[in-house]
């Protein structure tokens, strides 16, 4: 089943101030979410959700609250979601155990060192430390902790920030970085994302980034005839969703029909919006065996209309260029020698005030079969597309896209596939996130009971 969701509810106004000024600082170890599931921090888990409190050490021993979220996931693998048309609450235990996850963020883990004082002199009933320590070759990076407490009675308050706010009825994300519009339509794709510009008066300027975004697949069958859809043969709805402190989480249901064949295929996701970053996991099932129905030419691409050309920016990624189906190309590419897959695939984008990281994970099974994904840049700004219908359904060299990822069809197996993406926004120019990004699947995460 799909893991990760989307979205949650927005608070105007004075809320909406806060929320900017109680924002993370620059501190900690990283800029980056990070998310621990219980199964890996046994010593911790098997405690009632509602017990937890999480602490940094401050400067003089004392320990200070910061934002956290525990958020449970059912027995089939669904988030357990509170809100929205079809909430799934009654699926979950309440107990912080098995795949549930804890999740703060990186900008606020405190030094190595217990606290030696608690709020208001109440002493928890555990105390559990989670270091985490950076890889060796990562410059500029220290190793740093939370303190897990939890409290059989007299807890504390939690700590009132939210990270991420999220406005239902326009389908708006909103945080001290950047702001994501959803097609609300369909929630693959965007209607756009702005970069928020760092001020005395947070969020009063937006740089846009992106106008839209995006897919198509074309599915040319052998013996038969060729299939072809995109964003708009697609109808979602939103299912439920979550709003907590450090994330939110929505679940969107997808249903798509092939022309005649009355052939119906059900998809669902839950993505994940931190105040840095996007995590979109998805399950697609794959109702045709790529490699034995499909015919050369069969693609599938996802791809974004950056306002401004990728010409005008510093483009960096460790993949292969998209190349277009010519006569001939089918005996080159066979003549070619296969090449070793990695097991993340990404791309950067450095501008003057903005940056936007791309991580993409194939499953196991996809990079067995070589089925990665390619990269596809156009030196085009957003205006000019727009000339371009973005309801069609078009090949990427023809579509309303400037950056852009692609698959092979015939290289995927009938089935279920997962796929992870990751988008991270930053608004500001720094050379050290993006390599920290990159390194983040290495940082190690060790969890001891101390009382």
């Amino acid at each position: 089943m799909a893991q990760s969701g989307w979205v949650a509810r927005l608070q105007l106004g004075l809320a909406l101030w806060l929320f900017f000024w109680m924002a993370p600082l620059e501190a900690g170890i990283h800029r980056a979410p990070i998310v621990i599931p219980a199964h890996k921090m046994r010593a911790i888990a098997q405690y009632p959700t509602r017990n937890y409190r999480v602490f940094r050490t401050g400067p003089t021993g004392e320990a200070v609250p910061i934002p956290f979220q525990i958020d449970e996931i059912n027995g089939i693998g669904d988030y357990v979601l509170n809100e929205g048309p079809q909430p799934n609450l009654q699926t979950g235990d309440n107990v912080f155990n098995n795949l549930d996850e804890l999740s703060f963020m990186g900008d606020d883990v405190g030094p190595v060192g217990a606290p030696k004082s608690w709020p208001s002199g109440q002493t928890p009933h555990a105390v559990f430390e989670i270091r985490i320590t950076p890889p060796a070759g990562v410059p500029d990076t220290a190793e740093g902790a939370v303190y897990v407490a939890v409290y059989l009675q007299n807890m504390p308050g939690q700590v009132d920030q939210k990270y991420v706010v999220f406005n239902l009825k326009s389908g708006e994300i909103m945080t001290s970085r950047y702001r994501y519009r959803f097609d609300q339509k369909n929630y693959l794709v965007v209607n756009g994302v702005d970069m928020v510009k760092p001020g005395p008066v947070p969020g009063a300027d937006k740089v846009p980034l992106i106008d839209s975004s995006t897919f198509y697949a074309k599915a040319d069958l052998k013996y038969f005839l060729t299939l072809q859809v995109n964003h708009r043969s697609v109808n979602s709805r939103l299912e439920a969703f979550k709003t907590g402190p450090v994330r939110t989480i929505v679940r969107v249901t997808f249903i798509y029909q092939f022309l005649k064949l009355n052939f119906e295929v059900g998809m669902y996701t839950e993505v994940s919006f931190f105040s840095n970053s996007v995590i979109l996991p998805a399950i697609i099932y794959n109702p045709l065996d790529g490699i034995k129905s499909l015919n050369r030419g069969s693609g599938f691409y996802y791809g974004f209309a950056l306002r401004e050309s990728p010409s005008r920016y510093e483009f960096n990624t460790n993949m292969k260029a998209y190349e277009e189906e010519s006569v001939g190309s089918g005996l080159l590419n066979f003549l070619k020698k296969e090449e070793k897959p990695e097991k993340e695939y990404w791309a950067s984008l450095i501008g003057e005030d903005r940056m936007m990281y791309v991580l993409m994970r194939p499953s196991q099974q996809m990079l067995q079969d070589g089925n990665i994904p390619r990269y596809y840049v156009k030196d085009i700004n957003g205006d000019d597309l727009k000339k371009r219908n973005n309801n069609d359904t078009r090949p990427i060299v023809e579509s309303p896209v400037n950056l852009g990822l692609y698959f092979d069809l015939t290289r995927f197996r009938e089935g279920e596939h997962f796929m992870s993406f990751q988008l991270f926004f930053e608004n500001k120019k720094d050379y050290k996130n993006i390599e920290l990004f990159k390194s983040l699947d290495r940082w190690a995460i060790k969890a001891a009971r101390l009382f």
